[in-house]
């Protein structure tokens, strides 16, 4: 397993401190793995975004490899929605996103 060290200020550290019973080091990991998550899937819908800019007739590679990542992702955030480790995106929260692409 790797190690990543986290630098916090010391006023932080005493107030995790005083909460001893927390795994800081899992908030952390957890923290990081979610807002990992929330980049790939940005990034996966900027994919989508050209996909829906190439014309019908184009049939390069590019395009079958895009689709095929989408719809794999799309399976998996189905996944994770009906385990309930994924909420669905509030209207306030999709009209966010669309404002993002």
């Amino acid at each position: 397993m790797g190690e990543v060290v986290v630098k916090v200020t010391e006023k932080l550290r005493e107030r995790m401190s005083k909460i001893s019973w927390i795994d800081w080091s899992s908030v952390a990991v957890k923290a990081i793995s979610e807002r990992l998550e929330d980049i790939e899937e940005l990034e996966l819908k900027r994919k989508v975004a050209e996909i829906s800019e190439i014309p019908e007739d184009d049939d390069r590679e590019v395009k079958a490899s895009l689709a095929e990542e989408v719809v794999r992702s799309t399976e998996e955030v189905l996944k994770e929605l009906k385990s309930g480790k994924r909420k669905p995106m509030t209207l306030e929260e999709f009209n966010t996103w669309c404002d993002e692409l």
